[in-house]
């Protein structure tokens, strides 16, 4: 325990460190040319310091430290307002799949030479199930098979291919000279004062979610006072760059209107090897395959561990018994399989119906920060009624500042929330395909669909509660065990132990004791 307590600042910034990676993000974030650079410094400083800084609050306040997001809204605002937020933060990843997967597809489009794969809804939707379905299935094993195989797919998959963009980027900008995109700064300048709306930073917000994940393991971190603050600060600025760089790259060499949001990054670098190293180009499809397959092993960490998350409701007996079970390789099989047919309508919807184009993408980015931000709202809101609370707890974190920083940070945070939240039911400049007034209202009735379930699903289970009987039984995490290579939002803070398991283990080590002492009697003997 004493080590996990003195985990160093740099150990602390790797622990969140994957979220810096984020490279099926930069064709979005290169729509908007040299603006992204603005756009990401806006998000970073309003929006995701505010986040780290009152989660971590939060989040070491004495009886918080077990069920994350659940019981920091829960034990300020009621266990229903604590349902909403950990059911919206598992919600998002359903929707998140959707974008992730179309990168997938999109990356497999370009290699194969088959435009009909990331063209045809039919088709393309048909990949979309085998590509999920294989995955879950396939999880149903439990996560330690998945383990080795998302470390490798992270540093292949990801890692390299991201290094390759930003190299190939300075080679061509350095060769060439030439880019896409407007750099004239009285240009961009007047671009920002005619055309900026709030919409455009969702792409940017999505980018800095699950920092909440992180703050649940400020407790195991050596002088969090000054380490905490350093290491948000430290991972702000590294990731302003990198997806400037990223995003930029994109930009540079791939205009507006002719990028595809899940091809963009492939499209990149395709034409950067063409500039810069033509007799290379073959090495556009090593990218594209090894692109591909970072995909799918993140996508196979976020399968199970979201759902984790939402086994803390289980001692307030919310989610019905029947979800909540698991299976010998500790997977909660039902749960599962409910979260695939979320899926499954979702992108049918966005596939077909909106025929999975660069729109349908950018309503699974806005879908995806909506849930989200739900959860965030809920964060900002307990936080500042805690800060008000007359006879405060215990906290081994406070914000910066005293009670006026408080008010403050967290003001800024919650009102930036809001404002992105209003943006998400109004399209952006980039939708070209689907009406102001139809975009809305789908978004609103989606809203209104899913909020409305949720608030049943709570009524039913906090009226007649089934509470215990469990084949397990649920601790927190600590940070030695964290996978660092599994982006943050796809993480889970709690282990399933199987009661048959555990007690099992207990009986072994009571016996191992007797053993030991039995064997030291007859020594003294």
């Amino acid at each position: 325990m004493a080590n996990i307590k003195k985990m160093n600042f740099f150990g602390f910034f790797t622990l969140t460190a994957a979220m810096l990676m984020s490279a099926d993000e930069y064709p979005a974030f290169a729509q908007s040319g040299l603006l992204s650079v603005l756009y990401l410094v806006l998000a970073g400083v309003i929006w995701f310091l505010p986040v780290a800084l009152c989660s971590a609050e939060l989040a070491t306040i004495d009886g918080n430290d077990e069920g994350g997001v659940f019981s920091w809204v829960k034990n300020i605002l009621g266990s229903r307002w604590g349902f909403v937020a950990v059911f919206f933060q598992w919600l998002q990843i359903t929707v998140n799949f959707i974008t992730m997967i179309y990168f997938i597809i999109g990356a497999l489009s370009y290699i194969l030479h088959w435009d009909a794969l990331n063209t045809n809804p039919i088709l393309k939707w048909g990949a979309f199930l085998i590509i999920y379905w294989g995955m879950t299935l396939w999880q149903l094993g439990g996560v330690n098979k998945t383990e080795k195989l998302v470390d490798v797919s992270f540093s292949l998959g990801i890692v390299f291919p991201s290094v390759v963009l930003l190299v190939l980027g300075v080679l061509y900008f350095f060769g060439s000279g030439k880019v896409a995109f407007d750099v004239n700064l009285h240009d961009n300048v007047r671009a920002l004062s005619s055309n900026f709306s709030l919409d455009t930073i969702v792409p940017y917000i999505l980018a800095f979610t699950g920092i909440e994940a992180s703050a649940s393991y400020i407790a195991d971190l050596d002088k969090p006072k000054r380490n905490y603050p350093l290491a948000m600060i430290t991972l702000v600025v590294f990731a302003i760059v990198l997806d400037s760089l990223g995003g930029l790259s994109v930009a540079a060499v791939v205009p507006v209107n002719g990028l595809t949001l899940n091809q963009g990054v492939i499209q990149a670098v395709g034409i950067m090897f063409d500039k810069t190293l033509p007799v290379l180009h073959a090495g556009v499809y090593v990218i594209g395959i090894l692109m591909a397959f970072g995909m799918i092993g993140e996508i196979s960490s976020w399968i199970i561990g979201p759902v984790k998350s939402l086994f803390v409701t289980a001692e307030d007996g919310i989610l019905p018994r029947y979800c909540l079970q698991v299976n010998k390789d500790k997977v909660p099989v039902r749960m599962i399989m409910i979260q695939g047919i979320v899926v499954t309508i979702i992108s049918g919807l966005l596939t077909v119906v909106f025929k999975g184009s660069n729109d349908a993408y950018q309503m699974a980015m806005s879908l995806t920060v909506m849930l989200y931000l739900v959860t965030y709202l809920l964060i900002f809101i307990s936080y500042l009624v805690q800060v008000n609370v007359r006879d405060k707890k215990d906290r081994a974190f406070r914000v910066p500042g005293g009670r006026i920083g408080q008010y403050l940070i967290s003001g800024i945070g919650l009102i930036t929330s809001m404002a992105v939240f209003y943006s998400t039911f109004i399209p952006n400049k980039h939708i070209k395909g689907i009406s102001t007034g139809t975009y809305t209202v789908i978004m609103v009735i989606f809203f209104v669909v899913i909020f409305g379930a949720t608030f049943l699903i709570y009524e039913f289970g906090h009226r007649s509660p089934s509470v215990g009987g469990y084949n397990w039984r649920i601790k927190h995490r600590k940070s030695n065990h964290v996978q660092k290579s599994i982006f943050p939002q796809g993480r889970y803070e709690h282990e399933i132990e199987l009661i048959e398991e555990a007690l099992n283990k207990d009986k072994q080590e009571v016996k191992s004791v007797l053993s030991a002492n039995k064997k030291n009697t007859d020594i003294n003997r």
